[in-house]
């Protein structure tokens, strides 16, 4: 099979795709943005030379995954770390019957939710069931979030000082006056400003330099709010404006009563959710004052997530529908948390979790998850834009050859002793590698918002973070080795000579590669081929240099001839946004081979 001989040139057409993936991923991989996934193209081209001899035939696959659906009938594909879930989908588009498993519920409603829509599609008319919820919950909850006929898209909130450059206006940017706390626009690029209420020159920063006063309005536990952006319809379009919360009057005194009927509202699932679970990174949020799983969100948010979660139960018929409502809400929480940051720059939030797990900071924003006209978001990760992607992922699906109708199922569960499939005929282990520490760290509020919104299922470890961290898999831990060996031998026991597996892994060092090798030689699995691909740079989350991923071909019978090696070839294929450190690759590629050599005596 091509698989054990893929040419550089067509893993050199891997990289190029993978480069436009960086620049905008695949519809069907944004319906939830899950941390530290794989490129598309990389997997298909797995996927499609596994299946075809012919260089033309995995070419087409790579943008027309369709092509493979006849020989992939029947095949059984299994990833036993499916992550985000993107194997697993691009698996079900080219026609396997898929089997992953994850530890973390969150991953595994991430996954499950593409992988629905690649293979079996969209609910019918789910499109007017979403905005039929989304219309429910603001009947409950919207009230809160609405002030003088205007919606409140966003609350500007901060555990002590807030920035003097809060926003920008179209060629206008939005001002923060730090003596007198009023809100004005000024002309974008302005390094300094009078303000026109009290004449204080105001020097414009997004960083945090103005100390909000004690009497703001505090709308969650520590954050007290210093200006709102507000929504007015007009005819078809939608006016934005800032005011200041910082001040007396109105609008501080709405904030404070709609925080006061939402801790009311959201009472009941403060206690559902508990105290917050203790994992690697939670002494960031003891050390900022968050010690309840509430914390994470602001009341208003928690009386909207239970609002929507009313409305997804009283109207959703289907475990599908319920499936797909309850994954917005978890995508949601990126941006709907306490954890998200708040990017002046932009005029927007950026997503929690990202460059560094649970880190709070010193002002953020209130995002309204029911911030909609319809399905029309006016805020930036909001339900309706969770929901959307949805309905995006499944126009692509169609646009490629419609979904596969193959049989799929993710399932939360350890690897080690969730049943696998009796056989498989291509397997994908991809283990966390790098300095990863947590993912269940960089999951907490995706897992707290399925709590919230009754979204959780699996074993009962499943349901505590602190638990499922124990069960994570990552290199640094003590019982790395061990577990490691387990789940090679594990995939052993159900694969054939006519199987592959392909290792997804890279380090730099040489005695890190013999650690993840040693299982597949003492388990009879034999390499025949190894690849440099484009990988998800790591970046702040692994803090590691590497920006590449090598693939390890084994086979159950050892190969004759020499091992198939494309490395230097497609190195320099990865440039703009994924361009790699030569010298850091390089490194790791010849770290590779040295294990390759001592572990299998090549």
């Amino acid at each position: 099979m091509l698989l054990d001989v893929i040419p550089a040139n067509l893993v050199r057409e891997a990289a190029l795709r993978a480069e436009r993936e960086k620049a905008r991923r695949l519809p069907i991989h944004m319906v939830h943005k899950w941390w530290s996934r794989r490129f598309a193209s990389v997997y298909r081209l797995v996927l499609a030379s596994y299946l075809f001899e012919r260089e033309e035939e995995v070419l087409e696959a790579l943008d027309r995954p369709a092509v493979m659906r006849e020989k992939a009938r029947g095949m059984v594909f299994l990833e036993p770390f499916a992550g985000g879930g993107t194997g697993l989908a691009e698996a079900a588009l080219a026609g396997f019957n898929v089997y992953g498993l994850d530890v973390n519920p969150a991953a595994v409603v991430a996954a499950r939710a593409s992988l629905l829509i690649a293979s079996r599609g969209l609910p019918k008319r789910f499109g007017e069931l979403a905005a039929r919820v989304l219309r429910a919950a603001r009947k409950k909850a919207g009230f809160l979030w609405e002030l003088n006929g205007g919606i409140a898209t966003y609350i500007l909130v901060t555990r002590r000082r807030a920035p003097t450059w809060l926003s920008r206006l179209g060629r206008r940017w939005v001002a923060f006056c730090p003596r007198c706390f009023a809100v004005f626009e000024t002309p974008a690029g302005t390094a300094a400003v009078a303000c026109p209420l009290c004449g204080n020159e105001v020097e414009l920063t997004s960083r945090p330099v103005a100390t909000v006063p004690s009497n703001a309005p505090e709308v969650a536990p520590g954050w007290r709010a210093f200006a709102v952006e507000l929504r007015w319809r007009e005819g078809g379009r939608w006016r934005r404006e800032y005011r200041s919360a910082a001040r007396p009057g109105t609008l501080a005194a709405w904030l404070s009563n709609t925080a006061r009927v939402a801790r009311k509202l959201s009472r009941e699932l403060d206690e559902t959710l508990g105290e917050l679970d203790e994992v690697h990174e939670s002494r960031r949020l003891i050390l900022a004052g968050i010690r309840r799983a509430s914390g994470l969100f602001a009341p208003h948010q928690l009386a909207a997530l239970l609002a929507y979660a009313e409305a997804a139960r009283e109207l959703a018929k289907s475990d599908d529908e319920r499936l797909l409502l309850l994954a917005a809400a978890s995508e949601a929480a990126r941006c709907c948390c306490l954890l998200a940051k708040w990017y002046p720059p932009l005029g927007e939030c950026t997503p929690a979790g990202g460059v560094k797990a649970l880190w709070v900071p010193e002002y953020t924003s209130v995002t309204n998850p029911l911030a909609s006209d319809g399905l029309r978001p006016l805020a930036r990760g909001t339900l309706a834009s969770a929901l959307r992607a949805q309905l995006r992922a499944a126009s692509y699906v169609e646009q490629i050859g419609g979904p596969s109708g193959a049989p799929a199922a993710a399932l939360v569960g350890d690897a080690l002793e969730t049943p696998l499939p009796p056989r498989a005929d291509l397997v994908v282990l991809d283990p966390p590698y790098g300095k990863v520490k947590s993912y269940a760290s960089l999951s907490i509020p995706h897992f707290y918002a399925l709590k919230a919104t009754g979204g959780l299922d699996g074993p009962d470890w499943s349901r505590s973070p602190r638990l499922i961290e124990k069960r994570e898999l990552t290199p640094g831990k003590d019982e790395f080795r061990r577990k490691w060996r387990l789940v090679v031998r594990r995939v052993a026991e159900i694969v054939n000579e006519n199987s592959r597996v392909v290792l997804m892994f890279n380090a730099l060092s040489s005695e890190r590669w013999v650690t993840a090798l040693k299982p597949f030689r003492d388990s009879g699995l034999y390499p025949v081929a190894v690849y440099w691909v484009s990988g998800e740079a790591p970046g702040g989350i692994t803090t590691s240099k590497l920006r590449g991923m090598h693939l390890v071909v084994f086979r159950k019978r050892e190969a004759r001839g020499r091992l198939h090696v494309v490395q230097m070839e497609t190195l320099g294929a990865a440039t703009g946004r994924l361009a790699p450190d030569g010298d850091t690759e390089r490194g790791a590629c010849e770290a590779l081979l040295s294990a390759l050599k001592e572990v299998f005596m090549l």
